[in-house]
């Protein structure tokens, strides 16, 4: 979804996506109906909130870690979560409407300028990321103010 901007060997080296603090755990990726059936058996599940997401490995520094990351990337490839395939970019709730925004961590996206962005967003994005957000309304997220806006629904 995002090979205009980033290369697989971009993410697999960086994995900044793929790990987080417990300030973070809204971003934990949201694993929905078609998903999960697909890698039932495969991973355990908690839920936050009302969402089901995977159960995180915990490192000796407090750090968490997706299960489905190893050393060379994502081990579920084009089936990883919906969210992670969007990442740096989220689908957010800003009062009543709902926005694309991009993450200001992802340090290879932040080499492009926000009208770059902007553009590849309307390009590239918008059409996947409504029709998503319609069936699985948890994608949403709710807005970051450090989170430049890119796009409003």
């Amino acid at each position: 979804m995002l090979d205009r901007l980033l290369s697989e060997n971009d993410c697999a080296e960086c994995k900044l996506c793929c790990n987080f603090y417990e300030g973070e755990f809204w971003e934990v990726p949201v694993i929905d109906d078609d998903l999960a059936q697909l890698i039932s058996g495969k991973y355990d599940f908690n839920l936050i909130g009302d969402n089901r997401v995977f159960k995180l490995n915990r490192d000796e520094k407090g750090l968490y870690f997706c299960p489905a990351l190893d050393k060379n990337g994502c081990k579920l490839g084009d089936d990883r979560p919906f969210d992670c395939k969007l990442w740096p970019f989220r689908a957010m709730k800003l009062g009543e409407f709902i926005v694309i925004t991009v993450s200001p961590l992802c340090k290879k996206v932040g080499e492009k300028t926000l009208c770059e962005l902007s553009e590849f967003v309307g390009s590239q994005l918008t059409d996947k990321i409504k029709a998503r957000v319609l069936k699985y309304p948890a994608h949403i997220k709710d807005y970051v103010h450090s989170y430049p806006i890119l796009k409003v629904l």
